[in-house]
């Protein structure tokens, strides 16, 4: 089992996932598609709420949730729990862990992130 599952609880493990998300759109807010992101998350996104569910191997038993904004072009988290009806994105717990173990990876490339729930919602 993975060091950082062992030392670090979902709520560790997603808040470092938000702060990668958040540094990655930063970093590259100057690229054509992450600047088109950026634009829409301003235009349609701001303040909105989205819906996260965590799972271990089936992405339709999910074990926690949690509830996050989009402000000033960062994500922030609203509520752990289920604070908006809908789920926009489920993410495993495995990827979770990779992304903290390894951050700088997902900042320099961050198409790994996989943000197409988030461009769907937003009707990119």
């Amino acid at each position: 089992m993975s060091a950082v599952i062992e030392t670090k609880n979902t709520y560790d493990l997603f808040m470092g996932y938000l702060d990668t998300i958040n540094e990655a759109l930063d970093t590259h807010a100057d690229t054509p598609v992450i600047g088109q992101v950026l634009s829409l998350m301003e235009k349609a996104g701001t303040g909105k709420k989205f819906g996260a569910a965590i799972y271990k191997s089936d992405p339709q038993s999910p074990f926690d949730y949690f509830t996050v904004r989009l402000a000033n072009g960062k994500f922030e988290l609203v509520a752990r729990g289920k604070d908006d009806p809908d789920i926009d994105w489920r993410v495993s717990q495995e990827f979770l862990v990779s992304v903290n173990e390894d951050p700088q990876k997902y900042v320099d490339n961050p198409a790994m992130l996989d943000l197409d729930w988030l461009k769907t919602r937003l009707g990119f």
